[in-house]
């Protein structure tokens, strides 16, 4: 047996023969071996949905994507149970009152999530004949603002979320205060700090931080990259200024009493201690996203900034700073440039009335 076709102790052709004894104990399978739910049960109907379009083997998802995908589930499901409805019901009322639904109880980008997880679970089940209409027609996304705002109601104008650098500066300050454990204090209070100028310094996703190794670091002609995984376990490189790299040196000297990066270091670089044996786990995102909540209500700013704000002051902040929006959209990791490029056309609309005012349009002055 090939050794290349090994999963989890068994080989492919293992895989296949129980995936096809299970399609044809259940008659899944048409005269075509094509794939026909038209009489599974609710629960089949599903488990087939996230086995065959969600969770696909062998593609990699973060852990907010798959809380997101299970999330907009239940909200299915809840929706579907309050309502007395089963998948079967499911038609064009159910799909409009549903879409409905969904619009006015959720913010804009939360409910376009919501209603392309129906949509793809509809055009699933005409796929395989469940139903027997291609009902995700009937579905309407709602409109949603150009770029990265809060959601205010009955306001015209919204909130950026986002910081300008000297609130992102001073915020970060607050981080090691977080601390109140006398155990490992300079330790984690040194973790807190290095966790913020990484937030504001590089632009990478919490996610992606909390998932560094001590071996992501490495040097080039002298100078500090981070190589992360990002989306779809794509990788990327993002240069570490050098403000960052001073902390992230003191914090490895503090914690593991080394002076220099070790790039064969494949250990977790942010740590959680337990109990007094101090056993370390890597750190969580939700561990991080409450450090930076506590550190936002010490501060006494803004209670709705998370992790994600740091993101996105540092694309605004790089691109206000005239750096080329190709380095800033590599460096983000943004799988497509228009993403990028709608940080750039809010910064040169802010400084269009400065353009504006250096042209002279009288000769003498009156």
């Amino acid at each position: 047996m090939n050794n290349l076709e090994i999963i989890n102790g068994r080989s492919r052709s293992e895989e296949l023969t129980e995936l096809i004894h299970n399609l044809e104990n259940k008659n899944f399978l048409d005269e075509d071996r094509n794939l026909n739910l038209r009489e599974a049960s609710e629960r089949d109907f599903i488990e087939m949905f996230f086995f065959a379009r969600v969770f696909v083997k062998g593609k990699e998802f973060s852990h907010h994507t798959k809380r997101a995908y299970r999330a907009d589930a239940k909200t299915l499901l809840d929706y579907l149970a309050q309502n007395e409805l089963s998948f079967s019901d499911i038609g064009y009322p159910e799909v409009k009152a549903y879409n409905e639904y969904i619009s006015e109880k959720y913010a804009a980008k939360t409910a376009i999530r919501k209603l392309e997880f129906f949509r793809r679970l509809l055009d699933f089940g005409y796929d395989t004949k469940y139903y027997s209409a291609p009902l995700s027609r009937w579905i309407h996304k709602p409109s949603v603002k150009r770029g990265h705002y809060l959601n205010e109601e009955n306001k015209n104008r919204v909130q950026l979320r986002e910081l300008n650098q000297e609130d992102a500066e001073r915020l970060i300050e607050f981080f090691p205060r977080v601390v109140r454990t006398k155990h490992k204090q300079k330790h984690l209070q040194q973790r807190n700090l290095l966790l913020g100028y990484l937030l504001y310094t590089t632009g990478l996703r919490a996610s992606e931080i909390v998932n560094l190794n001590k071996g992501s670091f490495y040097y080039r002609r002298g100078e500090l990259w981070v190589d992360v995984i990002g989306k779809g376990g794509k990788h990327r490189e993002v240069p570490v200024r050098e403000e960052t790299e001073i902390e992230l040196l003191r914090y490895l000297q503090i914690w593991e009493g080394k002076t220099e990066i070790d790039s064969s270091d494949e250990t977790p670089l942010f740590y959680s201690l337990y109990n007094k044996e101090e056993t370390r786990q890597r750190i969580t995102y939700n561990h991080l996203y409450k450090i930076v909540k506590e550190a936002v209500r010490i501060a006494g700013v803004n209670e709705k900034i998370s992790p994600h704000w740091f993101r996105h002051t540092f694309v605004t902040t790089m691109l206000e700073n005239e750096v080329p929006l190709v380095d800033v959209k590599e460096w983000v990791g943004h799988s497509d440039i228009s993403t990028t490029n709608l940080y750039l056309e809010r910064v040169n609309k802010g400084k269009s009335y400065q353009r504006l005012k250096k042209v002279q349009l009288f000769e003498n002055n009156r």
